[in-house]
């Protein structure tokens, strides 16, 4: 069987475990410790020798970054209006799949690292760094506003693997205290998509299953 390897508060992890569940496919989740070092041992790096995550293994055949992760699981699931066989439909949800990727992902990146991540492991925040992503969310997110103005979706009016990797991106939002609400395009977009089995599936909201480990402990 398919196992996905990953952490919870990775967002490409959570891109490609949204991916498995919009395409119902049997997997495996294996949790990566992160804070343990897990992805620098022997047996992570055999899997994925550059020692990030998420990577997969399908009965052998290993594979690592999240967007080939995504593309090659629609392959093997095959041709639907998740991910449609017609080159231009496959065109524009690559576009906005490249951008939730290239420009989303690393601008809040930022702002979780310094917001979230330094806090946990003792580090001081980089306001300027963190400053740089909310520049660059004000330039890119009006942009995603004026396609959901004009879309239900972010690819067109079908749910796509461009959502799936946009609502990975965005999720973490509210843990970084990053405001939204003036999207408000975004905003029911987002409603709309964490309403979706699919999403429900992975988790009910991002950091949940980090409420749920403080609670068990």
């Amino acid at each position: 069987m398919l196992k996905l390897y990953g952490h919870f508060l990775s967002s490409p992890t959570n891109k490609v475990r949204f991916c498995l569940a919009r395409l119902g496919l049997p997997h495996d989740y294996i949790h990566v410790d992160l804070a343990k070092g897990e992805q620098m041992g022997d047996d992570y790096l055999e899997i994925n020798p550059h020692g990030r995550v998420p990577a997969i293994d399908d009965d052998g055949f290993r594979l690592s970054q999240s967007d080939a992760i995504c593309t090659y699981l629609c392959a093997i699931s095959g041709p639907s209006s998740f991910y449609p066989a017609e080159a231009q439909a496959q065109a524009i949800i690559n576009q906005w799949r490249d951008f939730a990727s290239l420009h989303v992902l690393p601008a809040l990146g930022r702002i979780f690292y310094n917001r979230v991540v330094a806090p946990m492991i003792g580090e001081r925040p980089n306001e300027d760094f963190t400053k740089s992503g909310e520049d660059m969310l004000a330039r890119d997110l009006p942009y995603i506003e004026a396609q959901l103005a004009k879309t239900r979706y972010i690819a067109g009016n079908n749910l796509t693997l461009a959502d799936t990797t946009m609502i990975a991106a965005l999720e973490p939002a509210e843990m970084c205290q990053f405001d939204l609400s003036p999207y408000t395009e975004i905003q029911a977009w987002r409603e709309r998509i964490m309403g979706k089995e699919f999403y429900r599936k992975v988790h009910t909201h991002f950091g949940a299953e980090m409420a749920a480990m403080n609670k068990d402990g």
